[in-house]
């Protein structure tokens, strides 16, 4: 099977599960933030094959700036829009949309780090000038994706969504983490006061195709190691944990909280099943068939691991309950999977 195949595989899977919401948003205008992205772009993917099936099409406008897109081109895709923006700056879109699926964020690691303000600025700022359109163009609904990382280092293992979190406000993955959880408070905010039909979702280390080799989180990291370097290296005692879900099941339980769930809600989302990043070298190292070091090492960087949580493991009762999710990508074949893209996409 070659990249584009699992492309297709995936995309088809998702659509199989998401078909129920056709009568919802066919004829809708969805808007779609950060759409040049990992997620944004399997959003897309699957909204356009969706597309196809629907007597009415959705129309679906694209934002995004391009900073750290992986694919830039915008080739033109029936009923759909690419606007390019900056929606840390302002949002200009003077035209109603039904659905907003707010997806845009620097969440790469050392992207992050090195632009520590501008992390800032498009989880806060960004996200207000979102809620802002959309006081003015009521919606149907309303999904930002959060992160996992509000809850900073979990003294609850598996962690519900209402414990409250344990962050450094101070450390250096404090812009990352604080300004996604600012983001949270001013999306209920604007629930409460303006009823915005806001619904929260806070993946746990999603991963899969179009998440960039040099992205910095861990998967990718091990694999291009792995690819380039016949090595993988942590730079860790190799025991901190965490919970990873492939981006299918993602996209299966995202879709289904911006169409399903009551405003006001919020859901992790992810894969319960905890691993050490010891074992997730092995099996790496075991879906790519080779002769592999790996190698734990302190890294030179004394801020790389620090405020890093040790654990990380959802409690996923709420939306196994509420939305029926049940992730069914294992990690042994979602990274068979994205390990086969990285080699077609070398």
């Amino acid at each position: 099977m070659n990249s584009t195949e699992i492309i297709n595989r995936d995309i088809s899977e998702i659509v199989q599960d998401i078909r129920k919401y056709s009568k919802i948003i066919q004829g809708k205008h969805l808007l779609l933030v950060g759409g040049k992205g990992f997620l944004g772009t399997y959003f897309l993917k699957t909204l356009v094959s969706l597309n196809q099936e629907l007597e009415t099409p959705l129309r679906i406008t694209v934002m995004d700036n391009l900073i750290t897109a992986k694919e830039k081109n915008t080739n033109e895709i029936p009923n759909v829009k690419f606007v390019e923006a900056d929606i840390s700056q302002k949002l200009d879109l003077e035209e109603k949309v039904d659905f907003i699926i707010h997806a845009a964020s620097i969440a790469s690691p050392p992207m992050y780090r090195k632009y520590p303000l501008k992390t800032i600025d498009v989880n806060y700022q960004g996200t207000r000038n979102i809620l802002e359109y959309a006081k003015k163009y009521p919606l149907e609904g309303f999904l930002l994706l959060s992160s996992s990382e509000i809850y900073g280092e979990p003294t609850i293992i598996p962690t519900p969504e209402d414990y409250w979190g344990h962050v450094s406000s101070t450390g250096p993955r404090a812009c990352y983490d604080e300004s996604k959880r600012l983001a949270e408070t001013v999306s209920m905010t604007f629930f409460h006061l303006f009823k915005t039909p806001v619904k929260i979702a806070r993946p746990f280390n999603v991963y899969g195709p179009y998440l960039n080799l040099d992205d910095g989180r861990v998967i990718p990291n091990f694999m291009k190691d792995a690819i380039e370097n016949s090595k993988i290296m942590i730079y860790s005692d190799g025991t901190p944990t965490r919970s990873f879900c492939y981006v299918t099941d993602a996209i299966r339980a995202f879709l289904s909280i911006l169409f399903e769930s009551p405003p006001g809600e919020i859901f992790n989302v992810g894969n319960d099943e905890e691993i050490s990043i010891l074992e997730l070298a092995e099996k790496i190292k075991k879906t790519i068939g080779t002769e592999i070091d790996i190698k734990l090492e302190k890294n030179d960087d004394p801020n790389y691991t620090k405020d890093n949580p040790t654990r990380r493991c959802p409690n996923l009762l709420k939306i196994k309950n509420e939305i029926e999710y049940e992730p069914r990508i294992g990690l042994d074949e979602g990274l068979k999977r994205v390990y086969t893209w990285y080699l077609g996409e070398k």
